[in-house]
């Protein structure tokens, strides 16, 4: 759903409306014409040619990226379709992104034929692989990588599934990469397909071409989400010998696997499964009884052995994919086998990270959001749909970067948005580049734009009134990118030592005992609603040891193979105040005051203030201070030249706060779970922008003037400072995103 919105996203352009809202201003950013004159523009951050010195790899230590020399590397990421624009277009929009500080895109593709009409199951969607390969001949020019995801089985539509002949009686393709032995070949000549022909835009194949960074085997798929249940028929039947196969190679025969399982019949099977010991096709409990709504009892032993061969069937047919990768295509670019989450991400979590240990990449796709009920939640907001504006700033466990990370691994985050109608957004790109920082997290992809520059709000489609729920080329999103981009680059917070090392036996992980810290559920706008959005956050498992407050102090890591004990920092629970409602990162350079709804970043080379500023009204930093009585901004300032803020000679500070569509109007609304506001108009272009009045003062004696910007970092005017025993103060402008000091 989310690729076929997407397209119709694409191509729209401004509408000319200008309008006179008090308390706005209008957003009206032009093209970017890429002058030499721009006072703000990152792409001196990137490499002349991506993989001018080879193929990113792993560091010595597993756990973060390098570049073909070694030099360590670090991607600002986003999701892109503007490849659909053509060849000049995608050269435009490459500029566009590197401006921005964008080091790396992924297409979320689908390689194979996947429509109604025409096609088999071996032959590949050639438009595809051309926009893949002008995708990354344009991106590596601007010295932007391309990470690949080449399947996503819910885009099969089922007729060219029947036309395939792989599915005979389940619910599409879900799950059935991992034992349908038809459509692994298949999959494999995708790759073939896909990664030996030379590329005519660059002359080399993708397998040798370095600008090619990350490979994914596939998009949002797993054995251990609740699709699992929808496993049919034959496919089920198959997937019962394989159980059966795997039972006789662990116990040594079916008997001694029953005589194990004390005879236990299996509970709530799918498919309306039976045991078939005389054929060896055993059953398989729906995925419900391996969640913390059930109690195992007599047939824990049997789940324990269900548990360990979903999660192995998976790991192994990675560990192929990786080898067939390597040995038969000769691609030495990395692997990311998953980016899914589970049917409990409090149990079953480690399982599937652990799955992704086969490859070289650890991954997830994770959103933001707030309620929102209407026709099309899953994709468009029209007049009539009820939203709240809960605010991510007071529930910080839903920041996409709580994460477990498995011990020596890059962990990326495949997908990830503040999605509409969330309009307190401009916080997502600051706080992710912080907490990222500060964790160890390697890469998020925005998702997602098919625009080659900015996107306007206009409707999603050529009919619907109504604006997309995937918008990332706006002020609130990719406008926050500048500064955002020059925190997790340049590493301007601190990595923080991890503050809990939990070492999992496999034993542990298939008995499915809960965990020390635990994260949260991740959020998907297109999958939680109903049933599925009311089981989020309510596991019934034994309620973890460690705050997961934990997470925003620092690293919260797994470990799969050591055989000590666990690790927690000693000064772990000191930096959780959950009476005040503040964590404190390990490394003292950030700050969350949850009840507050204000997020502090005070490091020598990154300060701010980001969220509820009327909260406080002043925040004194270490060399700044921000006066504002904002009810909702973010203001960043890092310097240009990598140094301190005290010293440095180029100092960018970005002002965001929220945007809607001109003439967006909402009323409030009932919901069974409180009060919420219903859209009355969705509004159209331009984006109006809420005035931010606010004076900053920095402790600085080499900056002596400032210059307010436009969105394409063009000088508008000259902004008055003054200047008192080395503190430079000026009062910021309320209708521009960025200032520069000099």
């Amino acid at each position: 759903m989310k690729r076929q919105c997407i397209a119709l996203l694409a191509g729209l352009l401004w509408a000319p409306a200008v309008a006179d809202t008090p308390g706005t201003w209008d957003f009206q950013p032009g093209q970017d014409g890429f002058s030499d004159a721009a006072l703000l523009d990152l792409s001196y951050l990137n490499e002349a040619i991506a993989g001018e010195t080879g193929f990113i790899r792993r560091s010595d230590d597993g756990a973060a990226f390098v570049r073909g020399d070694g030099a360590p590397i670090r991607f600002w990421a986003l999701n892109s379709y503007a490849a659909r624009n053509g060849l000049a277009a995608l050269e435009d929009h490459a500029r566009f992104l590197a401006k921005r500080g964008v080091n790396m895109v992924r297409l979320h593709g689908q390689i194979p034929q996947a429509g109604q009409s025409g096609g088999t199951l071996e032959e590949i969607d050639t438009a595809e692989r051309d926009q893949l390969w002008q995708l990354v001949a344009a991106m590596k020019q601007e010295g932007i990588y391309v990470t690949f995801s080449p399947y996503y089985p819910h885009l099969v539509h089922p007729e060219a599934a029947r036309r395939w002949q792989v599915p005979v009686d389940s619910e599409g393709l879900t799950g059935m990469i991992y034992f349908d032995p038809v459509l692994q070949e298949a999959y494999k000549g995708w790759l073939r397909e896909t990664l030996l022909p030379v590329n005519p835009y660059t002359g080399l194949a993708l397998k040798d071409d370095p600008a090619l960074a990350i490979i994914q085997m596939q998009n949002e798929d797993s054995l251990l989400f609740w699709t699992f249940n929808n496993i049919k028929g034959r496919e089920a039947a198959l997937l019962g010998a394989r159980f059966g196969q795997f039972l006789v190679g662990k116990y040594g025969s079916l008997a001694a696997a029953r005589d194990a399982w004390g005879n236990a019949a299996v509970p709530g099977p799918i498919a309306d499964m039976r045991d078939n010991w005389d054929s060896g096709v055993i059953a398989l409990s729906n995925i419900w009884h391996l969640t913390r709504d059930a109690d195992p009892g007599e047939a824990a032993a049997r789940l324990a052995d269900q548990t360990e061969f979903l999660t192995m069937i998976m790991r192994d047919w990675h560990a192929e994919i990786a080898r067939f990768l390597r040995e038969d295509i000769g691609a030495p670019q990395l692997f990311n086998a998953g980016n899914w989450r589970t049917a409990d991400d409090v149990l079953l979590d480690d399982l599937e990270r652990y799955a992704y240990t086969a490859g070289d990449v650890i991954g997830v796709n994770r959103y933001v959001t707030g309620l929102h009920e209407g026709e099309y939640e899953g994709w468009a907001i029209v007049a009539g749909d009820r939203y709240r504006e809960d605010g991510l700033l007071r529930r910080p466990l839903d920041l996409p970067i709580t994460l477990r990370q498995p011990v020596g691994y890059p962990y990326i985050i495949g997908e990830t948005l503040w999605v509409p109608p969330m309009w307190e957004q401009s916080e997502g790109p600051v706080l992710m580049a912080a907490y990222q920082a500060l964790t160890g997290i390697d890469v998020s992809y925005w998702f997602a734009t098919g625009e080659t520059q900015w996107r306007a709000p206009q409707s999603a489609n050529g009919y619907l009134p109504s604006i997309g729920k995937w918008q990332l080329a706006t002020p609130q999103q990719m406008g926050a990118f500048p500064a955002a981009a020059l925190i997790f680059r340049l590493g301007l917070i601190d990595e923080a030592p991890p503050v809990v090392i939990e070492r999992r036996p496999h034993d542990t992980l298939w008995a499915r005992a809960a965990p020390l810290v635990a994260a949260q559920q991740g959020y998907d706008p297109n999958r939680d609603t109903g049933i599925l959005g009311a089981l989020l956050g309510s596991s019934g498992a034994r309620q973890p040891d460690i705050s997961p407050y934990s997470f925003l102090a620092g690293p919260v890591q797994v470990d799969f193979d050591s055989e000590t004990g666990n690790f927690v920092h000693p000064d772990l629970a000191s930096l959780i105040d959950e009476d005040r409602q503040v964590v404190t990162s390990l490394t003292r350079e950030l700050s969350w005051d949850w009840g507050a709804g204000v997020v502090t970043l005070d490091a020598p080379r990154a300060q701010g203030v980001v969220g509820a500023l009327s909260s406080a009204t002043t925040f004194a930093l270490q060399d700044i201070t921000i006066e504002s009585d904002a009810d909702y901004a973010s203001i960043i300032a890092v310097p240009l030249d990598g140094q301190p803020i005290a010293d440095t000679s180029r100092l960018l500070v970005q002002i965001n706060s929220i945007a809607r569509p001109t003439g967006w109007s909402a009323e409030p609304a009932q919901h069974e779970s409180g009060p919420a506001l219903a859209v009355t108009a969705f509004g159209e272009a331009p984006w109006q922008i809420d005035r931010v009045q606010a004076q900053v003062s920095i402790r600085n004696e080499r900056l002596s003037r400032a210059t307010a910007l436009d969105a394409n970092g063009m000088a508008t005017r000259d902004i008055t400072v003054s200047r008192s025993n080395g503190i430079l103060s000026l009062v910021l402008p309320d209708d521009a995103l960025y200032v520069i000091l000099e």
